[in-house]
């Protein structure tokens, strides 16, 4: 069994340690709360936080106003915009790639490719149609789970949902 004085010793030598922890906790969780660029995570009530643009797997719901649906054993219609400024995808029958910019707003696809696998009759028409709506793409915007392309007269192009990736 220890002594008064040995406790008070080991006491005596953890003070530092605690100090420097509880300092590292007040730290982070300061930093935990606080938002970036100026920015307000905070949501109404009965609004939904918008999903992340890059990094997210965006399913394709409507294509010119016309709902869009996967056919039977294929995959379905998607895009997901990588963190270096590609684009990976799906037309539906073919994988899709290429690259995007991203200034504000405005969004735009370059050397876009697809696999050429052929494609059921619908799906070819569904799959030129994608892709000529990414190339004419110039800006976006997202509301909760959606994002809409519009061309540059801020006519809609598409509407994607969010979907988990998990």
């Amino acid at each position: 069994m220890r002594s008064f004085e040995e406790d008070t010793i080991v006491l005596s030598r953890l003070e530092p340690l605690i100090a420097v922890s509880v300092t590292v906790a007040v730290a982070m969780a300061a930093s935990g709360c606080a938002t970036s660029s100026g920015t307000s995570n905070t949501v109404d009530e009965g609004q939904t936080a918008n999903e992340a643009l890059i990094g997210t797997y965006w399913k394709l719901m409507t294509l010119d106003g016309q709902p869009v649906t996967a056919a039977d054993n294929q995959r379905e219609a998607h895009l997901v915009l990588g963190e270096d400024g590609r684009v990976s995808g799906s037309t539906g029958c073919n994988r899709l790639m290429g690259s995007y910019r991203l200034e504000g707003d405005t969004l735009t696809f370059s050397r876009l490719a697809s696999t050429r696998m052929a494609c059921p009759g619908d799906m070819a028409m569904l799959e030129q149609a994608w892709l000529a709506a990414l190339s004419e793409t110039a800006r976006y915007s997202i509301a909760g789970p959606s994002l809409e392309l519009q061309n540059a007269d801020d006519r809609a192009l598409v509407e994607l949902k969010a979907n988990a990736l998990y």
